[in-house]
């Protein structure tokens, strides 16, 4: 679940990253794993990525919020990885994190879950030394033709989207302008990633309540064909570690589109 939206769901003085943080990826305080909603992404992720089918030489998240994971996978197949936020403070949440500062957020229950995938073949600190090499910060704006303005870069080999798109639209439409505005970012021929949430219409973060756009699958489906992508898998799980009380999702999505 991300926090992105300078349209929905919030702004830049209410929103806390680090609160952020660790009210939706504290590790479980008896076991110090992952949450189950985020071992459903990453093992989708992981398999895309140790395919081989997706790779190449460059990868944009878009809307990353203060969160590291979903690229882990992904900086195997990558030489560059444009990691994109709305948000400065997102974007200083994950430098920290990088740079290896002793206040930053541990990820390292995640970094072994991804490990222990990929058959430990690597340790979380090195998986944190190629990110750090592979890694470029820069803002964004999905309302934006070109959601990486002022910046521009080569389209890329995939896109991916995690948890932002429902936070950044009120409304269908905004949701499909969104989609078409990331398509430009993608090569023809190339990948989107998506991992959001059906059925939702607002989260927490503390006491502040922050509103989404609410979509079934059928939906999302729509829209995607729309922007010109062909879906080649969509997976749907519906546990999660978080209570119903702070984010009223009822499922949690992955899909991979070819453009």
């Amino acid at each position: 679940m991300e926090s992105d939206s300078e349209t929905n769901s919030t702004s830049d003085n209410n929103f806390d990253a680090r609160k952020y943080q660790e009210v939706y990826y504290g590790a479980d305080p008896k076991t110090q794993q992952a949450d189950v909603e985020s071992k459903f992404v990453l093992e989708f992720l992981h398999d895309i990525f140790a395919s081989g089918h997706v790779a190449g030489g460059s990868l944009i998240e878009i809307g990353a919020g203060p969160v590291l994971y979903h690229i882990v996978s992904a900086s195997e197949r990558f030489n560059t990885i444009y990691l994109t936020d709305y948000y400065e403070e997102s974007l200083h949440k994950i430098d920290k994190c990088l740079q290896g500062k002793k206040d930053a957020f541990e990820w390292t229950p995640y970094l072994k879950y991804i490990c222990n995938l990929e058959g430990n073949t690597s340790t979380p600190k090195e998986k944190m030394e190629k990110m750090k090499r592979n890694i470029k910060l820069m803002k964004y704006d999905v309302t934006l033709a070109n959601p990486l303005q002022p910046n521009t870069v080569p389209q890329a080999d995939c896109v991916i989207v995690v948890g932002c798109l429902i936070c950044a639209c009120k409304t269908p439409d905004d949701f499909q302008n969104a989609l078409n505005n990331i398509s430009s970012l993608v090569k023809p021929e190339g990948y989107l990633i998506i991992v959001d949430y059906l059925g939702a219409s607002y989260y927490l973060i503390g006491q502040t309540r922050l509103n989404v756009l609410s979509l079934d699958e059928n939906a999302v489906r729509q829209h995607v064909t729309d922007a010109g992508f062909s879906i080649e898998e969509f997976k749907v799980g519906n546990k999660f570690g978080i209570h119903r009380e702070v984010f009223d999702c009822k499922e949690v999505f992955c899909l991979l589109a070819k453009k």
